[in-house]
């Protein structure tokens, strides 16, 4: 698919949201990405990831890892198209962690996924996590690329389409100065 008719397919499915957003990393946004309204449709989701797949398949994962809440779909349908193994790490007490028996097998070629990256935080937080362990990932891919040129990553990085928007921190937000009402749609504040 090419960029443009995946950025029309999301504006189809409802994923581009405008209003007052607060993001995951606290900064306010008035452009929100719910890729789980692309997600909830298999067959759609499928044809976005596959972009992502043939990105990725050149490094021959055997290990897809994303984070809760947003990249649990979008790990799996690339696990899925890379036929590799899918984990995700999950909030606990404030930090991301591997749970539920989840664990890095010594040969495992690492890709991390996520859906949106604006911040590049949890994106960093996972190579933490991972590194903590003794890897490194050899690719970062994400649905939605947000990050203007100060967020970098440093590994290889794709996405399907990139849609710049501009965020504020909380203090210098032109949309609260303006009291229109802020929606907190993220799952960074989820607990366990």
């Amino acid at each position: 698919m090419q960029e443009n008719e995946v950025l029309e397919l999301m504006q189809e499915v409802g994923v581009i949201k405008k209003g007052h957003f607060k993001l995951s990393s606290g900064r306010h946004a008035d452009t929100y990405l719910q890729c789980a309204l692309l997600q909830q449709y298999p067959v759609l989701n499928r044809k976005v990831m596959q972009e992502i797949a043939n990105f990725i398949l050149p490094y021959q994962p055997t290990l897809i890892i994303g984070a809760a809440v947003g990249g649990i779909v979008a790990a799996y349908e690339l696990a899925n198209l890379a036929h590799a193994r899918c984990i995700f790490a999950e909030r606990a007490d404030g930090q991301l962690c591997f749970r539920r028996g989840f664990e890095i097998l010594p040969d495992d070629r690492i890709v991390i996924v996520e859906d949106v990256v604006t911040t590049a935080k949890t994106t960093m937080e996972l190579v933490a996590l991972i590194q903590q362990q003794g890897y490194d990932p050899l690719a970062v891919v994400s649905i939605v690329d947000r990050r203007t040129l100060s967020e970098s990553i440093p590994y290889p990085f794709q996405s399907v389409i990139k849609v710049p928007a501009e965020t504020w921190e909380a203090e210098n937000c032109p949309l609260c100065k303006k009291h229109i009402p802020l929606d907190e749609p993220g799952s960074r504040r989820l607990k366990k």
